[in-house]
C-alpha cells in the first residue's frame, strides 16, 4: 500500500507539472485511475473531469477509463450521464461487479430502491470478494422500502461470511429494532454469542435489546460481557449505566459514566446523565455542577438545561428555574420534558396564563403525558372549580380512557363536581381493571372515603 501511494503521488505531480508548463506527456491506463483517484479522494471531481478528457485523447477506446468517467460523474451528480456510461461499459464487460454495484448506488441516490436491489442482486451473483459488504448495502436498500425482513435475512448473510463485521451487527440490531422484533432480536445475539464469544458488539447488541424488554439484570450481565472483552467500549458502560439509573442505583450509575469520561472525553451527555444521577439522590449542588459543565461543553444541550431548571424549582429557586426552562424551550420549543416542567413552574410562579397555554401546547406535542393532564387540570380546579377542571381532564380520555390512572382521577374532579352516579360508574369499572389503584383517589381527594358508596364498591371489589 505505501508503494501504491508514492506512485500515485508521483503521477499526480508529474500531471500537475505538465499542466503547469501547458506541456503533453504519456499516462497510461492505470497511471491515469491513480490520479483521477487522487482528487475524488480530495472531493475535487472538477479536477478528475478535466483529467479524463486528456486521458480519452490517450486512449480513446479504453473501458477503464469510460468507467473512471462514470464515477467521476456520479461525483459531479451527473447521474444520468453515469448510467450512460455505465450501460456502455456493461456491453463490453457484462460480468463486472463494479458495473453493476455503481449503478445500484445510483439509483439507490434516485430513489429507486426496487431498481438498485436488482443490481446488488446482479453484483453478489458476479462478485468473489466483499460479499459481506454487498449483502450490507443491499439490506441498505430493503430498509429504505421498509422490508425489515429482507434486510435482516441479508444481514444474517453478511454475518455467515463475517462474522466480524461490526458494521453488520450494528444495523442488524438497528433492523430488528425497527421491525419491533424484540424476541427475535435476543434470540438472534444469545445464538450469536454462543458461537461467537468474543464479540463485544454482539454483547452489546444483547445488552441494548435486553434493557429495551426491561430485563435488566440479564442486560447488565451481557454489557458486563461487552467490557470483560473490551474494558474501553464507552457505549456499553454507558448502556449499563442507564439501567443503573433506571434501577436507582445512582452512585454506581455516576461511576459508569465517569468510565466513559474517562475513554470518550468530556461529552456534554455524559454530565447531563451524571447531573440527573445526583439529581435523583437529592446532592443538589453536585448536580448543578454537572448540568453546568453539560452547558458548558454544549450551551444547546436541552436536557441540561431542563435539570438545571428542575434543580433549581427543587431549591425553590422559582426565577433561576424559570430562567433555565424558559431557555431549554426556546432551544427546543417542542421538548415536551421542557414544556411539562415550563408549564410547572410558571404555575407556581403565578403566571397562570403562560402556564395554561404551555400545557396546551405540550398535549398537542405529547398528548400521552398524562402527567401533564393532571397537573393542568389540577391548576384549572385550583383557580376555578372542579367542572373547569373534569371539562379539561376529559379531554385526555381521547388517549387515556382505558387507563385506570385516568378513571380514577376523572372520578375526583367528578365527585368533586356533584356528578355521583357517573362518578360510581366509572369507578367501579377502575376498581375492575386496578383495584390497587383506587389509593390514587383518595390521595387526590381524601374526602372521597367519607362518601358511603365509594368506599362500598371499594370493598366491593376488593379480592
Amino acid at each position: 500500500m505505501p508503494e501504491h501511494n508514492a506512485h500515485q503521488e508521483r503521477c499526480v505531480r508529474r500531471y500537475e507539472a505538465m499542466e503547469a508548463a501547458h506541456d503533453r506527456l504519456f499516462f497510461d491506463v492505470e497511471e491515469i485511475e491513480m490520479i483521477v483517484d487522487h482528487y475524488l479522494e480530495r472531493s475535487e471531481p472538477r479536477k478528475a473531469e478535466k483529467v479524463l478528457a486528456f486521458a480519452k485523447e490517450l486512449h480513446p477506446s479504453s473501458t477503464a477509463i469510460t468507467f473512471a468517467e462514470a464515477v467521476v460523474m456520479m461525483a459531479l451528480g451527473r447521474l444520468r450521464r453515469a448510467l450512460e456510461l455505465l450501460d456502455a461499459v456493461e456491453k463490453v464487460e457484462p460480468y463486472n461487479e463494479e458495473v453493476q454495484l455503481h449503478k445500484a448506488g445510483i439509483y439507490s441516490q434516485q430513489r429507486n430502491h426496487r431498481r438498485s436491489v436488482e443490481h446488488y442482486k446482479r453484483a453478489l451473483e458476479l462478485a468473489e470478494e466483499g460479499l459481506d459488504e454487498i449483502h450490507l448495502d443491499l439490506a441498505f436498500e430493503y430498509e429504505n422500502l421498509e422490508d425489515y425482513e429482507s434486510a435482516i435475512d441479508c444481514l444474517k448473510h453478511a454475518l455467515e461470511l463475517n462474522p466480524e463485521n461490526e458494521v453488520v451487527l450494528y444495523e442488524l440490531a438497528y433492523c430488528f429494532d425497527l421491525a419491533g422484533a424484540d424476541e427475535a432480536s435476543i434470540s438472534f445475539f444469545r445464538n450469536f454469542t454462543n458461537e461467537e464469544p468474543y464479540s463485544s458488539v454482539a454483547w452489546y447488541n444483547l445488552g441494548n435489546v435486553l434493557a429495551k424488554v426491561e430485563r435488566y439484570p440479564e442486560s447488565n450481565d451481557a454489557f458486563d460481557l461487552a467490557l470483560a472483552i473490551d474494558e474501553r467500549f464507552s457505549s456499553a458502560w454507558f448502556g449499563k449505566a442507564r439501567n443503573l439509573l433506571i434501577a436507582g442505583k445512582y452512585a454506581e450509575a455516576v461511576a459508569c459514566y465517569e468510565e466513559t469520561l474517562t475513554y470518550d472525553g468530556p461529552q456534554a451527555i455524559t454530565y447531563s446523565f451524571i447531573g440527573e444521577c445526583y439529581e435523583k439522590m437529592e446532592r443538589y449542588e453536585q448536580a448543578l455542577i454537572n448540568y453546568d459543565q453539560s452547558i458548558a461543553l454544549d450551551p444547546e444541550w436541552v436536557d441540561a438545561w431542563i435539570g438545571r431548571g428542575v434543580v433549581r424549582d427543587m431549591q425553590e429557586r422559582i426565577p433561576e428555574a424559570l430562567v433555565s426552562l424558559q431557555h431549554a424551550v426556546r432551544l427546543s420549543p417542542e421538548h415536551p420534558d421542557a414544556l411539562y416542567y415550563y408549564a410547572l413552574v410558571l404555575g407556581r410562579a403565578g403566571r397562570y396564563d403562560e402556564a395554561l397555554a404551555t400545557f396546551e401546547k405540550l398535549h398537542r406535542v405529547e398528548p400521552q403525558n398524562l402527567d401533564a393532564w393532571m397537573d393542568h387540570a389540577d391548576l384549572l380546579l385550583e383557580l376555578k372549580d372542579a367542572e373547569a377542571a373534569l371539562v379539561k381532564f376529559r379531554e385526555a380520555g381521547q388517549v387515556h380512557q382505558l387507563n385506570p390512572a385516568y378513571k380514577y382521577r376523572l372520578v375526583s374532579y367528578m365527585l368533586r363536581s356533584g356528578r355521583e352516579q357517573q362518578a360510581l360508574l366509572e369507578l367501579e369499572e377502575a376498581l375492575a381493571n386496578d383495584h390497587a389503584g383506587h389509593s390514587q383517589l383518595l390521595e387526590h381527594w381524601p374526602d372521597a372515603a367519607k362518601i358511603p358508596q365509594v368506599m362500598h364498591l371499594i370493598e366491593l371489589y376488593r379480592r
